[in-house]
């Protein structure tokens, strides 16, 4: 059994059956694309702050035992004034300290993030940091968080990437309340049996709840859009996990009785609207999806870290429902900021008259977004927003069936009204991974020959995508 990381830790206060299956070594899930892509911006984010203090010692060990031996070695030596990566461990309980300053009077411990925004969640990594070195006889007297200015562009020094904030009140103020929890953490993840598992209200964001709380319930009430915690706790108190078993009479929102008739009844839910709100599409159509990249270092000039740049699109242009006539896409150089040229395309491949149709918000969004920076074409792309139809709101708002599992995203919806088509076998099957392949392009990651096939992964994903808008289109007019 391993030692207790931060992430078990902070996990098993939340969930003792988490933290247990985490120390036990039962959860492994293979890194998605996106989530890789992140983690190699972590990588060189914390790279770049190690810059910052060059006189710093990294300990390069990546075995637990050796790490330490290094760190008390660089701690005992008094010339040492900054070490990155300082490794301590006691009691079965293990941290990293991402640097360490020496003071007068302590150590400043500095955490480093790769986001732009202060979190209350980042206390809690601090925290936990600080009470392991601790407790292991070393004195933290200030605890900083370095995070990435938003103000940060290509061409500035290194040291205008980062904001530090010092949060040394905060962290003491938490370590005292998490210390209560050392031992029984400790006890309860090192059991050999798994924890008695209780439902939280916390469960419904854990990625693990099918695989545990909600695992055999096809219907979990969590499913239940917007359950307030307070309706949640009346209906566990009641013994119910499950929409099947909700009573007539319990009080629910308009949304969530909707969404228990059609599980309880197992019949869709046709709203009076949704005729007139398909009805109102005008013809020719154009369905558009968008694909971006967020980067946390800018990957072009007169950019700020996070910007969502829009890199690529398709468009299917249909006659009349379900009768494609046209299909359009545009995806950018990844050594250059393209979202001029591709503004211009945008226009021209949706010029004319008819609505276009999307599925969500997302696009509306970005095409604001070039506005800014495209204003010569503010017009052009004003009378764009004004044809935009969101497919997704429709179904929102005037159907649903039991097979959504309270979601409306299109990942859900596809599956469940349109048979034979799904992103199965896709490498590139969601905008995360869309996003990270992008990012890898733009930073010289792929050698010429891969990346022209990662080029025609993204092109096959995003025309997967609007033509996936135009059969769930086609599937909803038959139900009116």
């Amino acid at each position: 059994m391993q030692s207790v990381s931060k992430e078990i830790f902070l996990n098993a206060l939340k969930c003792p059956t988490l933290g247990w299956l985490m120390r036990s070594g039962k959860i492994y899930k293979t890194p998605t694309l996106g989530e890789k892509f992140r983690m190699e911006q972590g990588i060189e984010i914390g790279r770049r702050a190690r810059e910052l203090y060059p006189d710093g010692i990294l300990i390069e060990h990546t075995d637990t035992p050796s790490a330490l031996i290094e760190t008390k070695n660089l701690i005992d030596n008094p010339n040492i004034l900054i070490i990155f990566e300082a490794t301590f461990s006691i009691d079965n309980f293990v941290a990293k300290a991402d640097i360490l300053k020496r003071k007068s009077d302590g150590w400043h411990m500095i955490e480093v993030k790769s986001n732009v925004n202060n979190k209350d969640e980042f206390i809690d990594d601090m925290a936990y940091t600080t009470m392991v070195i601790e407790h292991s006889g070393l004195n933290i007297s200030n605890v900083s968080l370095m995070l990435i200015s938003k103000d940060f562009q290509l061409g500035m020094e290194n040291k205008k990437l980062f904001a530090e904030i010092d949060h040394t009140d905060n962290v003491i103020k938490r370590v005292e309340e998490l210390k209560r929890y050392w031992t029984q953490i400790e006890e309860i993840t090192r059991k050999s049996e798994k924890p008695e598992l209780n439902l939280l209200y916390e469960c419904h964001k854990c990625k693990l709840f099918k695989d545990c709380m909600g695992k055999n319930i096809e219907h979990h009430i969590f499913e239940l859009p917007h359950l307030s915690k307070s309706n949640f706790e009346k209906l566990t108190q009641l013994g119910i996990n499950c929409i099947e078993n909700i009573p007539d009479k319990f009080p629910l929102t308009e949304n969530q009785e909707r969404v228990k008739i059609c599980v309880q009844a197992k019949k869709p839910f046709v709203g009076n609207k949704l005729k007139n709100e398909l009805e109102s599409i005008s013809w020719p159509a154009f369905y558009l999806d968008f694909e971006t990249v967020s980067t946390a270092i800018p990957l072009y000039p007169d950019i700020f870290p996070y910007t969502k740049l829009l890199t690529q699109y398709s468009i299917h242009k249909c006659s009349k429902l379900g009768h494609i006539v046209n299909h359009s896409e545009y995806l950018a150089r990844p050594s250059r900021d393209c979202r001029k040229k591709l503004t211009e395309h945008l226009i021209y491949d949706l010029k004319g008259e008819g609505s276009i149709i999307v599925y969500s918000n997302f696009e509306k969004v970005i095409i604001k977004n070039l506005i800014k920076v495209c204003p010569e074409f503010s017009n052009e792309l004003n009378s764009l927003i004004e044809r935009l139809a969101d497919l997704e709101a429709i179904i929102r708002n005037s159907f649903y069936q039991s097979s959504f599992h309270g979601r409306t995203s299109i990942k859900k919806t596809l599956p469940a009204l349109v048979d034979n088509m799904s992103y199965g076998g896709m490498e590139i099957s969601n905008g995360d991974s869309a996003m990270a392949v992008f990012g890898l392009m733009a930073l010289g990651k792929y050698e010429n020959r891969e990346a022209k096939v990662m080029r025609k992964k993204l092109l096959d994903y995003c025309k997967q995508d609007t033509l996936a808008i135009v059969k769930l289109h086609e599937r909803l007019v038959e139900y009116v």
